[in-house]
């Protein structure tokens, strides 16, 4: 196969919606947020070891109890998806869209927990890190509905149809303009002008045979110069002293 058909096969496996490109975009951007405050736990309130310690086990006597790994897991499953996702992988978008929901409900519960809980609203409106985690509150409750409504929307690529190709078909050849006829030389009045045919003569009768002429003995020879009596009958002989 050619390098550039290669190319282009590639290239058509990797369309995919735009409304879809938009969702791993932004799942993309939610998850480098999510990251950063799973590094900010990991490295100054709970320690890496305990965080590490805290991916699997959980204590309370100990930091792992405190270690923030949900935002580590969500930020993982963000990225394969939206990864999956520009690669036209349908199963990626249910993934998202499922990590999704999950998150909004837990950020839902957590930002009306901030505002109207006596006990913790204090904390979430008047010192910096709570601020910011009240914010991450409820931009989480805008995106995770935002990944939702646009990846359970189904949507086509356009492409142009193409033929399907024929092995037997024979591609058509080029068109050539074939030279017009000569027009026939025109007459008097500028109507074209009519070759003269000859007259037709029709052809002259065979003379036919004459039969043979019998004399006739009751004719009189006649005599040249005489005009031609007809034919008469003899006269018999006059007895002498009639």
């Amino acid at each position: 196969m050619p390098l550039s058909m290669g190319l282009a096969s590639g290239r058509a496996t990797l369309t995919v919606p735009r409304i879809h490109r938009v969702a791993a975009y932004i799942a993309l951007a939610w998850a480098v947020v999510l990251l950063a405050w799973a590094a900010y736990s990991c490295f100054w309130q709970v320690g890496a070891a305990d965080f590490a310690k805290g991916i699997v086990y959980f204590g309370l006597g100990d930091g792992t109890g405190r270690a923030d790994t949900a935002d580590l897991n969500l930020a993982v499953v963000y990225l394969a998806a939206s990864l999956l996702i520009l690669r036209a992988n349908s199963w990626a978008r249910g993934l998202a869209c499922g990590a999704a929901l999950i998150e909004g409900y837990n950020r839902l519960r957590s930002l009306t927990g901030a505002l109207f809980d006596s006990h913790q609203s204090d904390w979430f409106l008047h010192t910096t890190e709570g601020q910011l985690k009240l914010a991450t509150f409820a931009a989480g409750v805008l995106v995770t509905a935002t990944l939702v409504i646009l990846l359970i929307k189904e949507a086509t690529v356009y492409e142009p149809w193409v033929p399907p190709t024929n092995a037997w078909a024979q591609q058509p050849a080029p068109f050539t303009p074939q030279p017009a006829p000569p027009m026939p030389p025109q007459g008097q009045y500028g109507y074209p002008q009519q070759h003269q045919q000859a007259p037709l003569v029709p052809p002259a009768p065979q003379a036919q045979a004459m039969p043979p002429q019998v004399p006739n003995p009751y004719q009189y020879p006649q005599q040249p110069g005489t005009p031609y009596q007809g034919h008469q009958p003899p006269q018999p002989p006059q007895q002498p002293g009639s």
